[in-house]
């Protein structure tokens, strides 16, 4: 079974959109899937007095073969209720277990890669095997959503020669060649601006691309300060706010 987990407030938000598309994914591998949503469970942030997730949240996650989990991204991390999650999950069988990570950040889209950045930390420590880290903005939502079809699917496929790590090293080295896990805020503001160029009808586009194919040109000769500034203008230049 390849459990989908959503980590939103919001039951029929775009995470739990983007969670289905993973588990469409995993289906065309006939591979059983079932969902769940964190609020459903009386989940609280690590205490003294509460340290365990409740008994039923850490069996499902025992027993799936793989995990998909989804979660909003709120002032530049994912929800509390996310957090509170993986502070408190206990997964005996975690490594080496599959697991798809999605992070979504709505209004602005800033927080999309750290957001993804704090979903596979966890998955990092836990020893869990990642995959296909999703960040998501409402720039590339519908594309995000085609792609994870493929990363269900990939996931799916990945359960049947699944193994555990053999050291520390291992898994570093696994993690280390992740894409999005050693982006910062260049990065971000890089990513979002493709994502607005792509979709974007502005009478701006031409000036936006000026600047993003400046600050390109800075990061390959090593200015990354300096480039900065062109990669949020040209982000700016295109950013619209939300209907």
């Amino acid at each position: 079974m390849i459990l989908g987990i959503v980590g939103s407030p919001r039951k029929n938000g775009l995470t739990n959109r983007l969670v289905d598309a993973a588990l469409e994914g995993s289906r065309l591998e006939n591979y059983e899937v079932e969902k769940i949503h964190l609020v459903d469970f009386n989940v609280k942030p690590y205490t003294e007095v509460h340290k365990n997730c409740p008994k039923a949240l850490n069996l499902l996650c025992e027993e799936a073969e793989a995990i998909v989990l989804g979660s909003p991204v709120y002032w530049g991390d994912i929800s509390g209720i996310a957090k509170s999650f993986m502070e408190t999950v206990s997964i005996p069988n975690a490594d080496g277990k599959p697991a798809l990570g999605i992070a979504i950040a709505g209004g602005t889209g800033k927080g999309l890669l750290s957001g993804i950045q704090s979903i596979c930390h966890f998955f990092f420590h836990k020893r869990m095997r990642a995959i296909d880290p999703t960040p998501v903005s409402r720039f590339n939502l519908e594309e995000a959503t085609e792609e994870l079809v493929v990363s269900g699917h990939n996931l799916a496929r990945l359960l049947k020669g699944n193994r555990p790590f053999q050291s520390l090293s291992e898994v570093s080295k696994y993690y280390q060649s992740l894409p999005f896990l050693n982006s910062d805020i260049l990065d971000e503001y890089m990513l979002l601006a493709s994502q607005l160029l792509k979709i974007s009808q502005s009478d701006d586009v031409e000036d936006a691309r000026r600047d993003y194919e400046k600050a390109s040109s800075l990061i390959r000769s090593g200015n990354r300060v300096d480039a900065i500034g062109y990669a949020v203008h040209a982000y700016e230049l295109l950013y619209f706010k939300a209907d």
